[in-house]
């Protein structure tokens, strides 16, 4: 008399087959992506330069003084005037691989008027620029990929 037996579960062969398939497709996968976070990492800090030049514009009408960004040694500076000095508000670290270059550095006034210029964010393949016009108007141009 033969007792049939049932099969349960994988055998050991199977489940190395598979774990090589899902090893071999997430290392292509991860390989196509990385472009992808380099955009993203600069699309943020070009934000944050964008909204830090807003908040600077916004400090100085609602605190009546003059605020001013400046960049030193990759962080990003918010400063509000005090008396004949500045007082740094705000500090944020610039990812190491984007270069910071300006015409001029913007200062806002009390009264919403700005030091216009341009100030250019680059990486090795995408670029953009924010601009502040006299009048306080700030905006970005799109992202270009060199």
């Amino acid at each position: 008399m033969l007792i049939e037996k049932k099969s349960r579960g994988f055998t050991l062969y199977e489940i190395m087959i598979s774990i090589t398939i899902m090893g071999i497709l997430t290392g292509l996968l991860s390989v196509s992506l990385f472009p992808l976070l380099d955009r993203a990492e600069f699309v943020n800090t070009a934000d944050l330069f964008k909204n830090t030049h807003r908040q600077a514009q916004w400090l100085a009408l609602t605190q009546h003084r003059s605020h001013r960004l400046k960049s030193e040694s990759g962080t990003l500076l918010l400063q509000r005037k005090n008396n004949a000095n500045f007082d740094t508000v705000f500090k944020e670290k610039v990812p190491p691989n984007i270069q910071i270059s300006a015409t001029r550095w913007h200062s806002f006034s009390a009264f919403g008027f700005a030091a216009g210029g341009t100030i250019t964010l680059e990486t090795e393949t995408y670029s953009t620029k924010v601009v502040v016009s006299p009048i306080g108007r700030i905006r970005q141009t799109e992202i270009e990929r060199k």
